[in-house]
């Protein structure tokens, strides 16, 4: 039981620069009030500039964690859970304690290991607790909002689907000349890959894709007059009539589509609008 809770799919920070200045000026500001870990006994003119020194190696080391790190190991973030939440806060709580101790260390206090290990071990203490109670509430509370969500959306997806049988889609790629033409009834879903857009869709009773060259916003546009075909996420265009059901976990909200084990997320700026043109076009 336990096992699968921290098992459960968990939303990774979106809002990087947010999180790293809001802790980085935390830090700073409470080194400077409270002055813990011998700080206090520090002389010189220069100690507020001291304490607030703390909040730019706060930045720097989450700037390594949150920015570099996460960036180099994409696939490791892409699968995000409770535990890994749990273990990853841990360990930037552990990275920022070692980055203030050898910027403290480097100011003529002399530290030794033991001193090292009590400074670890206090903001171990210290953050843990927070950080384990924090993700387990913050889990809970997203969870139910999304289940909640979905089972709205689902309410909104009519069994008789209007029909798009006698609709054909022509979209035309970068350079004027490729095009790719398919009737509307046949499609999935459409999803950005960089500067090419991956059409999916249904023929000959098998699942197919085909790449063309063009943004998804250029192809946004040559659907515009294709309503049965919505935006639900900044890499995503899905056709209404292919969605089976919509799931909901702490991450937000997925489509499940017809013909495709793929779940397409929605995102939160456009799930309203997915849900208003479902009650509009089905």
């Amino acid at each position: 039981m336990i096992k699968e809770y921290l098992n459960q799919p968990y939303p990774l920070q979106v809002n990087k620069w947010k999180l790293i200045v809001s802790i980085s000026l935390f830090i700073g500001l409470f080194m400077l009030i409270f002055q813990p870990f011998g700080v206090s006994q520090v002389t010189g003119t220069n100690k507020s500039v001291f304490c607030l020194g703390y909040g730019v190696v706060t930045m720097i080391v989450m700037v390594i964690n949150i920015i570099l790190i996460q960036n180099l190991f994409k696939n490791w973030f892409n699968t995000w859970t409770v535990i890994k939440q749990i273990g990853w806060l841990i360990w930037i709580i552990f990275s920022i304690g070692l980055g203030n101790f050898i910027y403290t260390s480097l100011f003529s206090l002399r530290w030794s290991f033991m001193a090292f290990t009590y400074f670890q071990l206090f903001t171990m203490a210290v953050g843990i607790i927070p950080i384990v109670v924090l993700t387990i509430i913050n889990q809970n509370r997203l969870l139910s909002v999304n289940l909640k969500s979905a089972q709205d959306f689902n309410s909104s997806l009519h069994t008789e689907k209007r029909g798009a049988e006698n609709e054909t889609i022509t979209l035309v790629a970068d350079n004027e000349k490729d095009r790719f033409v398919i009737e509307l009834s046949n499609l999935l879903y459409i999803e950005s890959t960089g500067n090419y857009i991956d059409i999916y869709y249904f023929k000959e009773n098998r699942l197919q894709n085909m790449l063309l060259r063009s943004t998804l916003k250029r192809t946004e546009s040559q659907l515009e007059s294709h309503e049965l075909v919505i935006k639900c996420h900044r890499a995503f265009l899905v056709n209404a009539t292919k969605i089976e059901q919509v799931k909901g976990n702490s991450q937000g909200l997925r489509l499940v589509l017809k013909h495709t084990e793929t779940e397409i997320p929605v995102s939160r700026n456009l799930s309203r609008n997915l849900k208003n043109t479902l009650n509009t076009v089905l």
